[in-house]
């Protein structure tokens, strides 16, 4: 191809270096139309071509980027720039494997090349390989140590692997996620993303004075963006102030009103308030600004799934494995449909307890379509699913895999099965406790005429980890509110708590018998409950193994209740024995006690 004229080619070089200015600067179009016309005047220029694709990338425009870089590499192949922005632009339109060759290529061609690496880290936190992501974005700072969104992506990679290792030649104090963002900010003290990073990471460490000191300076420092109003908003949240959380979320709108994060903050507000209408539509709000955000897909699952809507509920239910410390299970290739029969199939146990014993009752169903199925769950639940009936093993999660065909996570089966509100499979009992442990409880009680019923008033308290502790205040209670079931005569009250909670002493009047120091797991639990007459809990596991015995359970639901529940409901269609008493405000527990005060004393009185 002729060079261009000494003019077109100085022209061109003018309006590269005036196409770059306006890319630094946000005009994105102007970019493009400069890079456009210097592609015309001097068309032989791989680097014209390069800036073309990136400006057309920002914008938005994939076909045109994609046709820039890849005439940029015809003409110079040996091009790690143009390499990388492809591999960028191929994993943001979703063809990960190509955009890995683009990657390969570009490292290969420069081994010490920054952006390479980085879009090397991208590519691995998506895919969840969290084993290869620190030391991957590590390298990234060592090869550029003045680089901010560097120490950024560190820092979230640190907080997704719990690495504690020196890098990046900081002696002073190990690159812990916070040492990282300090670092970025020391760098670019005038951008507030260092902040809200800051912020972010405070929270989630329970340090929430800290944070607002954090969002006060980035109020000084960007006082018409918003992201104050956003982290503060969080945080009233996560202090129960749930009408102060709505407005401030309502307020970070107004600065941003495009701003998918803002309406995922406001609209998990809105839930937390029980506006689930205005929830969902924030949430859909939000898909539509950024249809590839994980938690706006997330946050508007859980609230369809909350309304019944199933269909598209689990669908993007499934985003939860983008979302911060989730890994989907790797112990063999992914299950997604099909017929099963004649293959093996391994099923994982994710999230807690209770969501195992929920949805283990699909194994059984995946048998019986002639698949050799096997679980891996918690320790706690080895010994009980071990009872349920066509499974081939069931494992502890701290074992090692059996060799199978295929695996899903428990939680992905009603996907799969196509489950909706009409089809949700209720049949009970599909957990059966054995005669033998029921024997050992049955002879405790022989001498027992009153009524028995177990008792649980708290969750796992998770103290390492913060937000999930905060949960689980909501969801708890104290020992002592449940005083005013002490006076329902007829009745005999016996624990079936676990953990510090078992500390609290009954209030007076309450006649608490506590054995479970005799349960060593799930099993033993489960014969306990089975020779009661009636669980009263919290939403905790002891629920969901209530239910899936088949015994009478009545639970305790927070405000904010969980979607499994769906809403404005008093009985669930995942369990046909349970029975629910809802917070009509956030927090306000005494009411929902006094009504299941009345209830016990009416069902006591029946019986």
């Amino acid at each position: 191809m002729p060079a261009a004229p000494s003019g077109f080619a100085d022209h061109a070089v003018a309006l590269t270096h005036r196409g770059a200015a306006a890319l630094a600067d946000g005009q994105d179009a102007l970019a493009a139309t400069c890079f456009t016309t210097a592609a015309v005047l001097a068309p032989h220029r791989a680097s014209i071509w390069h800036n073309l694709g990136e400006a057309r990338r920002t914008l938005g425009h994939v076909a045109g980027a994609e046709q820039a870089y890849r005439h940029a590499l015809r003409l110079r192949p040996a091009y790690p720039k143009a390499w990388a922005g492809l591999a960028a632009l191929l994993r943001k339109s979703r063809r990960p494997k190509a955009a890995a060759r683009a990657t390969i290529r570009a490292l290969v061609l420069d081994p010490a090349f920054a952006e390479g690496w980085s879009i090397a880290g991208t590519m691995l936190s998506e895919r969840r390989a969290m084993e290869r992501l620190a030391v991957v974005q590590r390298r990234v700072v060592r090869l550029a140590p003045d680089s901010p969104p560097a120490w950024l992506a560190l820092a979230a990679a640190l907080n997704e692997t719990m690495e504690v290792e020196r890098a990046g030649g900081e002696a002073a104090e190990p690159p812990l996620p916070l040492a990282c963002v300090r670092r970025a900010i020391a760098l670019s003290p005038g951008q507030p993303a260092g902040y809200v990073n800051q912020a972010g990471f405070l929270i989630r460490q329970g340090r929430l004075d800290a944070a607002l000191a954090v969002h006060a300076r980035l109020r000084r420092l960007v006082p018409l963006e918003g992201h104050a109003e956003a982290g503060d908003s969080l945080v009233a949240s996560l202090r129960g102030d749930v009408a102060t959380a709505v407005s401030l979320a309502r307020r970070s709108l107004v600065l941003q009103p495009a701003s998918a994060a803002t309406l995922v903050t406001l609209s998990l507000a809105e839930h937390d308030s029980g506006r689930t209408d205005l929830a969902h539509r924030g949430n859909r709000r939000a898909v539509a600004l950024d249809p590839e955000g994980d938690a706006a897909r997330f946050n508007l699952s859980m609230v369809l799934l909350a309304q019944g809507d199933f269909a598209e509920g689990w669908r993007l239910y499934e985003s939860r494995w983008r979302m911060e410390r989730t890994t989907y299970p790797a112990h063999a290739p992914p299950w997604q449909g099909g017929d099963p029969a004649g293959r093996s199939i391994l099923l994982v146990a994710e999230q807690g307890q209770g969501d195992t014993l929920h949805f283990v009752r699909y194994a059984p169903m995946l048998a019986a379509l002639g698949a050799r199925v096997h679980l891996m769950v918690q320790p706690s639940l080895v010994r009980l699913l071990s009872r349920l009936p066509g499974i081939a093993s069931v494992r502890s999660l701290a074992e090692a895999p059996p060799a199978c065909d295929a695996c899903i996570p428990l939680l992905s089966l009603p996907l799969v099965f196509g489950t909706s509100l009409a089809t949700i499979p209720a049949t009970v009992p599909y957990l059966h406790a054995a005669d033998r442990d029921r024997g050992g409880w049955r002879r405790r009680l022989a001498g027992e005429r009153r009524r028995k019923v177990g008792l649980v008033w708290a969750g796992s308290s998770h103290d390492g980890q913060f937000i999930a502790h905060m949960t689980d205040r909501r969801r708890s209670v104290a020992l002592a509110a449940l005083a005013p079931l002490a006076d329902v005569p007829g009745v005999a009250f016996y624990s079936l708590q676990k953990g510090p909670p078992t500390d609290e002493a009954p209030p007076p009047g309450l006649d608490l018998t506590d054995w479970m120091g005799a349960a060593d797991d799930f099993a033993d639990t489960a014969a306990l409950v089975a020779e009661l007459d009636l669980v009263i809990s919290v939403d905790t596991s002891v629920c969901h193994l209530a239910g899936a015995l088949a015994r009478p359970v009545w639970m305790l639901s927070r405000h904010d209740a969980c979607w499994r529940w769906l809403r404005d409901r008093a009985d669930s269609p995942w369990y046909p024995t349970m029975r629910l008493f809802r917070q009509d405000r956030p927090g306000d527990w005494p009411p929902v006690i006094a009504r299941v005060r009345t209830a016990l004393a009416e069902w006591a009185e029946r019986r």
